[in-house]
């Protein structure tokens, strides 16, 4: 008869336990779950902001390629026609490279506020070195107008 009122007691005791722990462990996955889902939204956030330096650095070494081949064709039509034969077609040409050169600055200008955007972004997200993002995301320095001669 003790046996079974200590199994009953122990058992009631238990069973307030286990009710006791449940709600306990409900918050603690509600807690996982929610900072699981923080932690996604983060990478999400930082993700977006390098893609957008990316993307923007991308577009600069298009257009760069662009603007030296132009330099490269302006050069190679000096080299091979006659300098009075060429005046208004070299005129022609610098006004399409200085034109590309513009829109590469303007790139640039958009990949240098990219890049800060992403470097005010780390700061709000508590990280504070950035000495590997300015290795990853080198962009180039702004280009010069070419003159015609």
């Amino acid at each position: 008869m003790k046996i079974k009122l200590l199994n009953a007691r122990d058992s009631t005791h238990w069973n307030k336990r286990k009710t006791m722990i449940a709600p306990q462990n409900r918050k603690d996955k509600q807690q996982d779950s929610l900072c699981e889902e923080l932690l996604r939204e983060r990478a999400a956030v930082l993700s977006r902001a390098g893609t957008a330096v990316s993307d923007a650095i991308d577009r600069l070494i298009r257009m760069d390629r662009e603007i030296e081949k132009k330099i490269s064709f302006l050069k190679a039509l000096i080299r091979n026609k006659n300098k009075q034969e060429i005046l208004q077609e070299k005129k022609l040409i610098c006004e399409e490279i200085n034109l590309s050169i513009d829109q590469f600055n303007a790139i640039c200008q958009k990949a240098q506020l990219q890049y800060y955007y992403l470097i005010v972004t780390r700061e709000a997200l508590g990280l504070r070195r950035h000495e590997m993002i300015q290795e990853i995301y080198r962009i180039p320095e702004e280009k010069k107008k070419i003159k015609v001669i």
